[in-house]
């Protein structure tokens, strides 16, 4: 009886260790993820099941070779906080103007490219820049309006507590 259950305890740490290798991500570094070939949007959908901040991807991405305007149609595409991805990868270098167009390109508009700029840091005047260089008729009027800050909660009067029940009105079960 005794080795019957040491090959029991045995299989059943083996499959213990198969589920758990099936369960990680494909591809866990992103860098695997671009060598591989990997759409954009999965390589980093990947890398965030992994635990990694979008600021890590972003860094990674562009360490493998990955185009910033890859980045940011992906980050469209996946509706992620492009704001946070413009401050990305700004800090690892890539210019402002390549991040708009790029965003533009993606399906943004010209002002929801610019209000990413300027949520991400970006100065006033070299966000208009950037749009009478793309194009956009209003470059000059464009502002700024920041998002405004959500409502607060709703306030709820508690409810009354006590038990019901009421007047001279008998239960069925009498």
């Amino acid at each position: 009886m005794e080795k019957k259950s040491n090959v029991v305890t045995v299989l059943g740490v083996a499959v213990l260790v198969a589920m758990v290798w099936a369960a990680r991500p494909a591809g866990a570094t992103v860098a695997g993820d671009i060598a591989a070939g990997l759409p954009m949007e999965q390589v980093i959908q990947n890398g965030l099941k992994a635990g990694l901040s979008l600021e890590t991807v972003v860094g990674q991405a562009l360490a493998a070779g990955a185009k910033p305007e890859d980045i940011v149609k992906a980050a469209v595409a996946l509706k992620l906080d492009l704001a946070r991805i413009f401050r990305a990868l700004l800090d690892r270098g890539v210019e402002l103007a390549v991040l708009m167009k790029a965003a533009v390109g993606a399906g943004l508009s010209f002002v929801e490219a610019a209000d990413t700029a300027m949520a991400a840091g970006a100065k006033l005047e070299d966000v208009r820049k950037i749009l009478a260089d793309l194009g956009y008729p209003g470059a000059e009027t464009y502002a700024y309006a920041a998002p405004a800050p959500p409502p607060p909660p709703a306030v709820v009067a508690p409810a009354a507590l006590g038990g019901g029940g009421g007047g001279g009105v008998a239960s069925p079960a009498q």
